[in-house]
Parts: structure tokens; C-alpha cells; sequence
């Protein structure tokens, strides 16, 4: 079997409206500065950091690569490093479903006192980890069956202990 690969971005229509609807309210504010008597410095700023806030999500990209040595996982781009793990350092794995608001407050990069590190997203979906060194970190997933195929997989044929 191949190793598996999964790549998530933001790249939904809904998430690209958030920004330009108000992009395009504040172009058109910018346009009319003179009727609105708003500087047209003010404007320009909060169109510049939409744009800027727009592009690290439009680039933003979830990366999970498995094989039998272990899981690697990047999160571009807040990560410029992959974060790799062996299976010898997990003490347990699973695939399960999670509550993002309440659990980790959200998707992206979060951290929880009670759960750890969440890299995710979207979905409420995502391969729980625990490490023998006592962390734990979950990575959201979009493709559950096949993750779980994989990881039946890995565990059958591999002998990997930790994959419940």
C-alpha cells in the first residue's frame, strides 16, 4: 500500500466571501473618500490588511504524510519545518471526532490546556496522538476512510501497537 498524503486548505468559497465583501466596501469607500469625508490613508490600511489577512489563508495549507516510520505534519505557512514523529514515540492513536469551538477554540493552529496542539482546518474530524512523553495533538482530517484504512493497515501489516 502507498503512504498516505493529505493536503487541506482554506480554499472554500464562504471563506473567500469574508474577505471580499469587506475588501469591497472599503475599495468603494475609497473610491467615494471625498462625499464620505474619510481619509483616504485609513481606508487604504484596513484594505491592506484585509489583503494581507485574505493571502495567509488563500497560501495557508494543512500537509500529513504517513508511512511506516511515522507521521509528519506542516502547517504552512506557521510552520517552515515539517514536525515529524516515529511510531515508537506514540503511545496511542486514534481517528475520532472533536468539538473545535469548544475543545480548541477554533480551526488553525490552537492549543489546549486539557488537549494539547490542534492543527486543523475544517470539519470536526481529525487523528488524535498521544506521545509517551505525555503530549498530546490532534490532526484534523478530510478523508476519514482512508486515514482509517491506512492506519488498519499500518497495524495489520506493519504491527504498529499504538494505532487503536
Amino acid at each position: 500500500m502507498q503512504n498516505y498524503y493529505e493536503v487541506q486548505t482554506f480554499n472554500k468559497w464562504w471563506m473567500r466571501l469574508l474577505f471580499i465583501v469587506p475588501v469591497s466596501f472599503a475599495m468603494y469607500g475609497m473610491l467615494n473618500q471625498r462625499e464620505a469625508n474619510a481619509s483616504i490613508w485609513g481606508v487604504l490600511m484596513v484594505v491592506l490588511i484585509l489583503a494581507a489577512v485574505g493571502a495567509l489563508f488563500f497560501f495557508a495549507k494543512l500537509e500529513t504524510r504517513m508511512d511506516d516510520t511515522g507521521i509528519t505534519i506542516r502547517y504552512f505557512p506557521f510552520q517552515r519545518v515539517y514536525y515529524y514523529v516515529r511510531w515508537d514515540e506514540i503511545e496511542e492513536i486514534l481517528i475520532r471526532t472533536y468539538n473545535p469551538i469548544f475543545e480548541y477554540g477554533g480551526w488553525g493552529l490552537r492549543y489546549s490546556l486539557t488537549n494539547g496542539k490542534a492543527y486543523t482546518v475544517s470539519g470536526n474530524k481529525g487523528l488524535q496522538l498521544k506521545l509517551k512523553s505525555g503530549k498530546k495533538f490532534l490532526i484534523g482530517t478530510q478523508q476519514e476512510t482512508t486515514l482509517q484504512e491506512y492506519l488498519t493497515y499500518l497495524k495489520s501489516e506493519k504491527k504498529i501497537a499504538c494505532i487503536l
